[in-house]
C-alpha cells in the first residue's frame, strides 16, 4: 500500500512539473535547459534538456567520450534544429557525474541557474553568447576555467575555489578590475585578445604562464613575476611604450629564452610552449616615463637579439625602490595556501611536463672534473694572463662583463681556502662567502683567453637561470679583471658520486641509498629538459653529493679540450657518450638518457664504464679510442652484476639503447623510480 502511494505521488509530481506548477525553471528566461538527475525521469541517462515546465525535450544531449572522462558537446554539429540550439541555458547539474564539460558553438547560453557539484574539474565555454557571469551562477570548483569568445566582461570571485589553477579568458571585453577575483594560488592566466590597454599593480609571482598577446597593451607597471617560476609569457602584437618593473621581475623575465613548442609524446599529445613570445610586438621604453618612475632604461632579452631582431627596452627600478605589487591579492590567502600551491603546481607539472628538446648552444666536452681533495691553501691571483684583455672590466676583447652585473658579489668577501678539483680549463676551490661554505670555480691562468672567459660567462648565466633542488645553485660571481672571473656555487659537503663509489663498497652504499641518488639525478635531468637544456656531460664526476641535500647535477659550461691525451687515459667523458654523439656529434635529450644508463652501471659496479673490458691480445684495459669505435659499432655494452635489482637492470638497458628513439624520457624514468620509492616506504610502514 505504501509503495503504491509513493508511486502515485511521484506520478502526480511528474504531471505537476510537466504542467509547470513545480518546475524550478518556470521563470527562467530560456526555452531549453540542460540539466541532470531525477528531473530527467530516467536513471539511464546522464543529462537531459527540459523546458520551463520541466517537460523533457531531449535525453543525453551531450556527446560523451571515454577519454579522461571528458564530455563535450558541439551544437553546430548535432545540436541545432531549424537554426535553434539544442539548449540555451544550463541549470542544475549537481547530479551530473562526469568531471569535464566543454560547450561550444551555441547561439546563446543563460547561466542564471547554473549549478555544479564539487566534482567538476574542467569547464570550457567557446563561441557562445554568454555575457557576464551572473552572481547566482554556481560554477563548482573547477581547476581549469575557460571562457573563449563569449562576450564576458567579468571574472567571478574565485577565492572560494581552492582548486583553481588556470583561468583562460580569450577574446573578451574584459573589465580589468575583475582580475582581482583571481586568487593568488592560480598559476596560469590567459587573456589573449582581451582589451587591456594598461596593467598596473598586480602580484603575479605564482604564475607559471601568462598570455597577454593581442590585448592592445601599451603600459605595464609594477606587475611582479618570480624568477624560476614564470615559464611562459606571451606579449605578441602589442606596442608597449611603458614597461616599469622591479629588478626581481626583470630577472624573472630576462632569464626566459625565445618560445619553443615542446611535447612529451609518451604521456600525451599536449603541446606546451615555454619561453617568451613577442611576435610582431615592440617594447621601447619611453625615457620620460622611466625618469618619472625613478628607474633605469635596460635592455630586455639582449642575449637573444639574433632571434628578436630588435632592442627591447624596459624601465627597471633600483632595488631600494623595489616595491612589491599592491595588495590586489590577499597576503593571508597567499600564505595560508602555500602548501596547496606547491602540491598542485608540482602535480600539474608532472601531468603536463614536456621533455623533447634541443639546446641551442653547442659545446664539446672531454676530460673529467670533480671534487678530489688536495692539500694546501691558496690565495687569489690578481694578475693572471691579462695580455689578451687590456684594462677594462666591462667590454674587452669582445666580452661584455656587464651581462653578469645581476649576479656580481663583493670579491673581497669571497675567500678561497683549498683546491678541491682540477679540470682541463678550470680549478675548483673550497671557500667561504660571508661565512657560508661555497665552491669557487676559476679558470686556469695558463688557459685564460677570450673564448674561455666567454664560456665561463655563459655557464654563469645558465646556472643563474636554474631553480631546482636537484641542480647546484649559483651564489654569484666576482672579478677584478675578466681573466680573474670566478663562479661561486653552493658547496656540497660529500664530494662527487665517483668518489663515493670509489671509497664505499656496496654494503656502505646500498641500493636503498643509490635509488634515492637515482631519483635526484633524473629529477634534475627532467628539470633541465623542460627548459629546454641538454646537460651533455652526465657522469659520476658531475653528480655532487651532500649529507643533507642529496645529489645534485653540476658542470654546465666551460668547453673542455678534446685531445688525444684525454681520449687515451681511460677517464674521459667519452665512456658516457651515446653512439650518435661519437659518430655524428648529434645531441638531443636522448644523449643525457644514455649517459644516465652508464651512471647506472657505475652505481652497480662502483667502477667507470667498461673498466673490466680488456684487449684480448695483451690483457690490458682498452683505451677510450678503442671503446669509442666499439660503442659506435654497437658491439659493446657495460657490465652489470647479478646482484643488481632486475628493474634497474631493465631500466639501464633501455637507457643505453642504440637507437635514441628507443630510450625513455627523464620524466618516465622519474615516474618509475618514485613509484618504487613510494612502494618501499609503504612496505616499511605496514
Amino acid at each position: 500500500m505504501i509503495c503504491r502511494v509513493l508511486a502515485l505521488s511521484m506520478a502526480a509530481a511528474s504531471v505537476s512539473m510537466a504542467q509547470g506548477t513545480m518546475c524550478p525553471y518556470e521563470n527562467l528566461n530560456a526555452a531549453r535547459i540542460l540539466t541532470a538527475g531525477s528531473i530527467c525521469q530516467d536513471d539511464k541517462v546522464s543529462d537531459c534538456v527540459v523546458d520551463t515546465s520541466c517537460k523533457v525535450l531531449k535525453k543525453n544531449a551531450l556527446t560523451y567520450t571515454n577519454n579522461s572522462n571528458a564530455n563535450s558537446f558541439s551544437g553546430a554539429l548535432d545540436g541545432t534544429t531549424n537554426g535553434t540550439s539544442v539548449f540555451d541555458a544550463v541549470g542544475n547539474m549537481t547530479e551530473w557525474l562526469p568531471n569535464t564539460l566543454i560547450l561550444k558553438n551555441l547561439t546563446k547560453l543563460n547561466l542564471d541557474m547554473l549549478e555544479f557539484n564539487g566534482d567538476l574539474t574542467v569547464l570550457f565555454l567557446t563561441d557562445i553568447l554568454v555575457g557576464d557571469i551572473p552572481k547566482t551562477a554556481k560554477l563548482g570548483f573547477p581547476a581549469q576555467l575557460g571562457f573563449y569568445n563569449t562576450n564576458t566582461s567579468n571574472i567571478p570571485n574565485l577565492f572560494d575555489n581552492e582548486y583553481i589553477l588556470s583561468v583562460d579568458y580569450q577574446n573578451q571585453p574584459l573589465n580589468v578590475s575583475s582580475l582581482v577575483n583571481i586568487p593568488p594560488w592560480a598559476n596560469r592566466i590567459d587573456l589573449f585578445k582581451c582589451s587591456i590597454p594598461t596593467l598596473t599593480n598586480w602580484n603575479w609571482t605564482n604564475l607559471t604562464y601568462i598570455s597577454l598577446g593581442r590585448t592592445g597593451l601599451t603600459s605595464i607597471e609594477n606587475v611582479s613575476f618570480q624568477k624560476g617560476r614564470l615559464k611562459t609569457i606571451h606579449l605578441g602584437h602589442n606596442r608597449i611604450t611603458n614597461f616599469v618593473m622591479s629588478k626581481a621581475t626583470f630577472d624573472a623575465l630576462d632569464v626566459l629564452a625565445p618560445i619553443q613548442n615542446l611535447a612529451q609524446a609518451s604521456l600525451s599529445n599536449v603541446v606546451e610552449p615555454y619561453g617568451f613570445n613577442i611576435t610582431n610586438a615592440t617594447i621601447v621604453q619611453d625615457a620620460k616615463l622611466c625618469a618619472a618612475a625613478g628607474g633605469n632604461i635596460t635592455e630586455l632579452w639582449s642575449m637573444h637579439y639574433d632571434v628578436t631582431g630588435s632592442h627591447l627596452t624596459v624601465c627597471v627600478l633600483p632595488e631600494k625602490s623595489d616595491n612589491s605589487a599592491s595588495s590586489n591579492t590577499s597576503s593571508s590567502s597567499s600564505s595560508s595556501n602555500t602548501g596547496l600551491i606547491v602540491g598542485l603546481s608540482v602535480g600539474g607539472a608532472v601531468i603536463l611536463a614536456v621533455i623533447a628538446f634541443f639546446f641551442i648552444r653547442r659545446r664539446r666536452s672531454a676530460d673529467s672534473e670533480g671534487y678530489q681533495y688536495q692539500g694546501g691553501a691558496t690565495t687569489r691571483s690578481k694578475t693572471g694572463d691579462n695580455t689578451r684583455f687590456g684594462d677594462t672590466t666591462t667590454t674587452t676583447g669582445g666580452l661584455d662583463m656587464s651581462e653578469l652585473t645581476l649576479y656580481r658579489i663583493n670579491q673581497e668577501e669571497v675567500q678561497p681556502e683549498a683546491k678541491i678539483a682540477s679540470g682541463a680549463y678550470a680549478d675548483v676551490f673550497r671557500g667561504t662567502y660571508k661565512g657560508q661554505a661555497v665552491a669557487i670555480k676559476k679558470l686556469l691562468s695558463s688557459r685564460v683567453g677570450v673564448k674561455e672567459v666567454q664560456g665561463l660567462i655563459d655557464e654563469i648565466k645558465l646556472i643563474a637561470s636554474f631553480t631546482s633542488p636537484f641542480v647546484v645553485k649559483l651564489v654569484g660571481c666576482c672579478w677584478d679583471q675578466p681573466s680573474d672571473l670566478e663562479c661561486v656555487l653552493e658547496f656540497m659537503d660529500n664530494g662527487d658520486l665517483r668518489d663515493n663509489l670509489t671509497s664505499r663498497d656496496s654494503e656502505a652504499f646500498p641500493w636503498e641509498e643509490k635509488i634515492l641518488v637515482m631519483a635526484n639525478i633524473v629529477d634534475g635531468v627532467a628539470y633541465l629538459h623542460s627548459l629546454p637544456v641538454i646537460h651533455r656531460d652526465l657522469k659520476s664526476r658531475n653528480i655532487l653529493m651532500d649529507s643533507t641535500k642529496g645529489a645534485k647535477l653540476t658542470d654546465f659550461g666551460v668547453s673542455k679540450e678534446d685531445t688525444q691525451e684525454t681520449m687515451t687515459v681511460g677517464v674521459g667523458t667519452y665512456r658516457w657518450m651515446a653512439p650518435e654523439i661519437l659518430q655524428l656529434n648529434h645531441y638531443s635529450v636522448a644523449a643525457d638518457i644514455f649517459s644516465f644508463g652508464m651512471i647506472l652501471s657505475e652505481l652497480d659496479t662502483h667502477k667507470i664504464p667498461y673498466a673490466d673490458v680488456t684487449n684480448p691480445k695483451n690483457g690490458k684495459p682498452l683505451v677510450d679510442t678503442a671503446i669509442m669505435g666499439m660503442v659506435i659499432a654497437g658491439t659493446i655494452k657495460p657490465t652489470f652484476s647479478s646482484t643488481m635489482p632486475e628493474w634497474i637492470h631493465d631500466m639501464a638497458m633501455q637507457c643505453i639503447a642504440t637507437n635514441p628513439e628507443d630510450r625513455p624520457s627523464a620524466l618516465m624514468l622519474s615516474s618509475v623510480i618514485h613509484k618504487v620509492i613510494k612502494q618501499s616506504s609503504g612496505d616499511k610502514t605496514n
